[in-house]
């Protein structure tokens, strides 16, 4: 029987989804391919925007963050919790 662990799952911090974005998608804006969006003009404020917004989350964890319902010991964001009533 294999052994099946359960990995603690987080949500991103801000350098983990800026690094995700870089994953080589095909994006064109006005006929231009887009190489990566983190540095184009046309997303690099808002993919920043997102990366702090991750990084806030992260630095208020103890306050904002919910234990996952998959008893892998990970945490999430009070808005990705199911309710129970």
């Amino acid at each position: 029987m294999k052994d099946q662990t359960t990995q603690a799952t987080a949500p991103y911090t801000g350098a983990e989804y800026l690094e995700s974005l870089q994953d080589g998608r095909c994006i064109f804006v006005h006929g231009e391919r887009v190489k990566d969006v983190t540095k184009h003009p046309a997303f690099r404020n808002s993919s920043r925007m997102v990366a702090r917004w991750y990084d806030r989350l992260n630095d208020r964890k103890d306050t904002l963050g919910r234990p996952t319902d998959t008893g892998s010991g990970g945490w999430t964001h009070p808005f990705f919790k199911g309710t129970k009533t």
